[in-house]
């Protein structure tokens, strides 16, 4: 069977696309088989084929956390053949809620097999219908950001303190940072304010109002001056020990910063009296339940949110979009396409 995969970890020039022995066994009560139609890469998918040292690799590793596919066989009531479905991009075989907390909880492409195969089957019950304004490139750039995404704003900064302040999210041209932006808006968070290297990718977020900062060595004056002395009530960041210290200071008294990732480095310094006596939570976020999966999906149908789609790649050709995301240029989702 097809799929991207890679037989060791190093760089992203070990990624593959070729043929890999697959069981294909009969379909259980309440299984689905899918066909596999695009699927979009996370930076998580560069840390895992680099290598982590708190995985256990079985080679092949199939990669990838986010698919859309085409039901072509079913054992569901809930799933029709020929309906187009997204998939939950974590895995557990506890009944612990929420399931992104329970001992066994995996991300699919990282601590579990991925999800970049010709063909996959799973159970029902983490599979969610394509909302319908949606392609199915646009609805493989949805699982692991926007369910990242809403758990930080739901669980970890909370609506009415995301409204009592101006608020930070780093990163103008990430999935989860788009994701977070979109979400924000569309819940009436009004005072947004945004950081990119690079200023094109603040453009499209000035025109929708929102406040953007050029990531380079006046950052800290130019969002301290933006918000004067009441600061940031909540900042969402994944870029870690780059901005950690800058975040901190950033941060009014019982202000939350909310983080689910460390791109520039997990390895910070913390003086524990700004925690204490300005009365700063941290909170930490890695994915969310499957009820928060239909949560935001419900919500993305709502109010018709489109992700940002930067590059369409034939799955065939990984190692292109691999290292187009090494690169950074990207504003938006890069998604891998099953092309006809």
């Amino acid at each position: 069977m097809k799929a991207i995969f890679f037989n060791k970890a190093g760089s992203s020039t070990d990624i593959q696309f070729g043929d890999i022995p697959i069981e294909n066994r009969n379909l259980k009560e309440g299984e689905l088989r899918i066909s596999f139609l695009a699927g979009s890469l996370n930076h998580l998918d560069l840390w895992v084929i680099r290598g982590l040292p708190h995985l256990k690799y079985v080679f092949p590793h199939i990669a990838g956390a986010d698919f859309c596919g085409r039901v072509i066989e079913s054992k569901s009531q809930l799933f029709d053949k020929d309906q187009t479905v997204i998939v939950y991009p974590g895995h557990t075989d506890s009944e612990v809620k929420p399931e992104n907390l329970a001992p066994d909880y995996s991300i699919r492409g990282e601590n579990s097999p991925g999800l970049f195969c010709e063909e996959i089957i799973i159970h029902e019950k983490f599979v969610a219908a394509l909302p319908s304004h949606l392609t199915s490139e646009q609805g493989a750039a949805i699982p692991l950001v926007y369910l990242t995404a809403w758990q930080m704003i739901v669980e970890r900064a909370g609506l009415e303190h995301l409204k009592s302040g101006p608020v930070l999210v780093h990163g103008a041209g990430s999935g989860v940072s788009q994701a977070l932006i979109e979400i924000l808006l569309k819940m009436g968070v009004s005072d947004i304010h945004v950081t990119s290297r690079q200023v094109e990718k603040l453009n499209d977020w000035q025109d929708r109002g929102i406040h953007g900062h050029c990531s380079d060595k006046n950052l800290y004056n130019s969002l301290k001056s933006a918000v004067g002395s009441g600061r940031f009530s909540v900042i969402f960041d994944h870029v870690g020990k780059d901005y950690f210290e800058m975040n901190i200071k950033l941060l009014r008294n019982a202000g939350r910063f909310v983080t689910c990732g460390a791109t520039s480095g997990f390895d910070v310094s913390l003086d524990l009296r700004q925690i204490f006596f300005r009365q700063l939570e941290i909170r930490g976020s890695t994915m969310g339940s499957l009820k928060h999966f239909h949560q935001v999906l419900e919500f993305v149908s709502t109010h018709r949110i489109c992700p940002q789609v930067s590059e369409v790649v034939n799955w065939s050709e990984p190692k292109r979009a691999y290292q187009s995301l090494e690169a950074g240029h990207q504003n938006g989702k890069i998604v891998l396409k099953a092309m006809q």
